[in-house]
């Protein structure tokens, strides 16, 4: 085991500053800043970011103004782990997976959109929970390849009405539609759904 050394040291797009191997590679604790703006303070090995680590974005326009982009876990490079990614109108918390969002996570955006569930490269896939900013409806059941896929519910909060049923990329294929506390809320249906009643005769049968 050789002890590590502290060096800096320039790349035609990056500089260096921290702890080195035997072999000179980026290994332990370290800086590097590259030329497009990024900024990596963490913990490497191999010449790779490994470990935790906070990736930075200089302000344009700033000499020395950096906002904050990631925070977390990375492996042999890559994202790895649980992370939380900061955008520019939106924030991600979860679990990462060679770069892409895998696994269990939140994301949130300042448009009021909102999904809690799980992700596979990247996109919403299983079961999750998904908040529309823009009307309030929310959606919970599954998800495939960042779309409603399988079974799940459907809450249209202006106009009061729940759909259940299966989707199919996208889109609701077969279920039921009913109205539920449509009394209460901002923009009822006009069309309301009517009861059901058994015709005279059928009140008693069982199943």
């Amino acid at each position: 085991m050789y002890p590590r050394q502290i060096r800096s040291f320039f790349t035609t797009a990056t500089h260096y500053q921290g702890e080195v191997d035997c072999r000179n590679r980026r290994s332990g604790i370290g800086q590097q800043v590259q030329r497009n703006g990024l900024l990596y303070e963490g913990s490497w090995r191999d010449g790779l970011r490994h470990g935790h680590g906070i990736v930075y974005r200089k302000e344009p326009g700033t000499t020395d103004l950096y906002v904050k982009i990631y925070v977390g876990a990375w492996e042999g490079g890559r994202k790895h782990g649980f992370g939380v990614k900061y955008y520019k109108r939106g924030k991600y918390v979860g679990f990462w997976r060679r770069d892409q969002r895998s696994g269990r996570g939140f994301m949130w955006s300042d448009s009021g959109n909102f999904y809690m569930g799980h992700w596979l490269g990247d996109r919403f896939d299983g079961l999750g929970t998904l908040l529309e900013g823009g009307t309030g409806n929310l959606y919970q059941g599954e998800f495939r390849g960042g779309q409603k896929h399988g079974e799940g519910l459907y809450v249209h909060s202006r106009t009061g009405q729940i759909q259940r049923g299966f989707w199919m990329e996208g889109v609701f294929r077969t279920g039921t539609l009913e109205d539920w506390n449509r009394n209460q809320v901002l923009w009822p249906t006009v069309y309301p759904i009517p009861e059901v009643n058994l015709h005279p005769g059928f009140e008693n049968i069982k199943s």
